[in-house]
């Protein structure tokens, strides 16, 4: 919204809500455009405007890219709690995954995840798989958040989802490592093996994220270097052997030493003993 659109943060009455309705309703593109910013502009606002989302949903088949942006924006915001009346829908939302704009197809993906229904479960695995080999990085980044929403929806999901976390994990983009390593800790933290690959390629890359991506990306190297990295407090040498154990033959080697010493000592001694004998007979 421009500056002149600050008309649409007032306060509006009840005769002003009713124009809202006719507005969606209308068959002009700019009249629709009219009644969906004031319906986010409400919503930006702090105003419930759940009851206009039958008023909405009708209008996701439009064909003006304006409004339809703003129609997925509302959804997107009220999807889970009106999930029964945007499953009415659910073949847009899946008609649209394959649209030529990004935007449209990162804002369809977002509100058929959003959709808080198990029954669904299973189309919304099968819309990330396609969305995570999309060739906009936009739309990939989009799948890495959705993987989290599906696994919280149904966790029986896990096995697909880890499938689709390892495709995202293997992605060159910036934009989409982040959010993969976020899906990541989401699913399936503990399996830190499955970074393995894509080790070396995250702590090149952790730079280039951005600043919640490199939060992300840090706790995981963290865990990942306490699982698999030798403990630079334990006290080794070159051949691998422990210190302690070296110690322990240093001090072998010198109870051996000191062992010999008291033999020759004694030999000395018993030599000494000897040759004083035979002076003695001598006299």
């Amino acid at each position: 919204m421009s500056l002149s659109d600050a008309h649409y943060f007032e306060e509006m009455s009840v005769k002003k809500y009713e124009e809202i309705r006719k507005l969606l309703d209308s068959r002009e593109k700019k009249d629709k455009l009219e009644g969906m910013k004031r319906l986010l502009a409400m919503i930006s606002i702090g105003r419930d405007a759940s009851d206009f989302f039958p008023d909405v949903v009708k209008n996701v088949v439009s064909d003006s890219l304006e409004v339809k942006k703003l129609v997925y924006t509302f959804l997107t915001h009220y999807a889970e709690s009106k999930s029964n009346e945007a499953l009415l829908t659910i073949n847009t939302f899946q008609k649209d995954l394959s649209d030529t704009n990004q935007l449209i197809r990162s804002s369809a993906l977002r509100v058929m995840t959003s959709i808080r229904v198990s029954i669904i479960a299973q189309l919304q695995v099968m819309a990330v798989k396609q969305c995570v080999r999309d060739s906009s990085a936009y739309v990939r980044k989009a799948a890495a958040h959705a993987v989290g929403k599906v696994y919280s929806l149904d966790p029986e999901q896990g096995p697909a989802l880890k499938e689709l976390i390892i495709v995202l994990l293997q992605d060159n983009s910036t934009m989409v490592l982040g959010s993969a390593v976020a899906a990541f800790n989401e699913v399936c933290p503990e399996e830190l093996d499955m970074l393995h690959g894509s080790f070396r390629k995250m702590c090149r890359l952790c730079a280039d994220t951005d600043e919640w991506g490199q939060i992300t990306l840090l706790n995981t190297f963290i865990h990942y270097g306490r699982r698999f990295f030798l403990d630079p407090n334990q006290e080794t040498i070159r051949d691998g052997e422990s210190e302690e154990g070296d110690k322990k033959k240093k001090k072998k080697k010198k109870a051996d030493s000191d062992e010999e010493g008291s033999d020759d000592g004694e030999k000395k001694k018993k030599k000494k003993k000897k040759v004083k004998k035979e002076d003695s007979d001598s006299d």
